[in-house]
């Protein structure tokens, strides 16, 4: 899979692989676990880019693919 972000940022792999990039060049997030970098996503969207993610609970590969497919949804990312 590669999306591309708003600000032309290019990601490419597994849903897991793209949440770990995106982790990656997060400021102050390195010590996050997978789910706990998916939650912060989710209130920044929120209180950041007045979006709503819904990203059920389950397996770490669950919560990756329903975060990239509502990033898609609303538009703060697309299909590359």
């Amino acid at each position: 899979m590669v999306i591309v972000m708003r600000d032309g940022r290019v990601f490419q792999g597994t849903a897991v692989q793209i949440v770990r990039a995106m982790q990656d060049i997060a400021f102050g997030v390195e010590r996050l676990s997978l789910p706990e970098y998916i939650e912060w996503v989710v209130t920044n969207a929120r209180r950041f880019d007045e979006v709503e993610l819904q990203v059920p609970g389950g397996t770490d590969e669950e919560m990756a693919a329903s975060l990239v497919a509502e990033m898609i949804r609303t538009g703060l990312t697309s299909k590359g």
